[in-house]
């Protein structure tokens, strides 16, 4: 699983500014392409994002609280 950055990166909300989020996801890797290609997925749905530079992926770990939500 993956974070993906929101782009573009230059553009800020006027109103949130700084506070803006950076990463959306989780996402999930169908395939892999040559060149750091990456076909990534929507977790909770079958919608694919379609293909991304893995330079504006990074890895998705989980939290303690979230482990206790999908355990429960």
């Amino acid at each position: 699983m993956v974070w993906k950055v929101i782009l573009p990166m230059d553009k800020k909300s006027k109103v949130l500014g700084k506070w803006l989020a950076n990463w959306d996801g989780p996402y999930i890797i169908e395939k892999v392409f040559s060149r750091n290609a990456y076909e990534i997925r929507e977790v909770n749905k079958n919608s694919y994002i379609g293909s991304i530079n893995g330079k504006y992926l990074k890895t998705y770990t989980l939290m303690l609280i979230e482990i206790n939500i999908l355990t429960t």
